[in-house]
């Protein structure tokens, strides 16, 4: 209870920090802040030895890509963070797929998250070709892949809680769904010149940590008792 807790406050404060950079700072300076936040939350789990190593390697590579969107004016950024981000959602897909390899859903349940999944995935695809005049070839593909693969990570989440009805599965589904509408949020605001986006991104992104937090140490506890 005290570890929710104090992460809970570190989520408040570093999100308090972020908010005020967007306001005070240039957007560069920004991210950095950004950064550093994302880096000491990796720190902060590294601290209370935590041992999901998937999930670890699922926070450095939001963390890479972090590092990558500093220079997002640079040729061929826009790819390589939807590449890095897309290996970070597929670590998520694969350690979601091991909880739920043999797990069953009733065929209307099936039916309906399949019909969701397309759906999001055309929602995906006009989005994207609202700004076809403004990117390559190139970037309008990654990008349309990165959101597929996040598709279907929502996916298997919400399939996950359906099939675990626990605070486990909730803390899964939500950093997921969290980090995904952190992504979200950050294309509306660059690319429709949405800038009140920009705050939701940051906070979302944070809380997509701290509810990760929530899961980690919620396993992490759950371990400890069964051994």
């Amino acid at each position: 209870m005290k570890t929710k807790k104090a992460i809970k406050i570190f989520t408040l404060l570093v999100v308090i920090i972020n908010i005020a950079s967007i306001v005070f700072v240039d957007f560069f300076y920004s991210q950095i802040v950004r950064l550093a936040s994302s880096i000491l939350f990796l720190l902060l789990f590294v601290f209370y030895k935590i041992k999901d190593k998937n999930l670890i390697a699922f926070i450095c590579l939001l963390i890479v890509a972090d590092a990558f969107d500093l220079y997002y004016n640079q040729p061929f950024i826009v790819e390589i963070y939807s590449v890095i981000k897309m290996s970070a959602f597929f670590l998520l897909c694969i350690n979601l797929y091991k909880k739920i390899r043999h797990q069953k859903l009733g065929n209307s349940i099936t039916g309906l998250f399949i019909t969701v999944v397309i759906i999001n995935i055309l929602i995906g695809y006009k989005a994207v070709s609202e700004i076809s005049t403004l990117l390559e070839y190139s970037q309008l593909l990654s990008i349309q892949l990165y959101w597929m693969v996040c598709v279907f990570s929502g996916a298997l989440a919400a399939k996950f809680y359906f099939c675990n009805d626990s605070d486990k599965a909730v803390y899964f589904v939500a950093f997921t769904f969290l980090f995904i509408f952190t992504d979200l949020s950050g294309f509306i605001a660059n690319f429709f010149e949405a800038y009140i986006f920009f705050y939701f991104e940051r906070v979302l992104y944070f809380l997509g940590f701290m509810t990760l937090g929530y899961y980690l140490f919620f396993t992490s506890k759950a371990e400890i008792k069964h051994n």
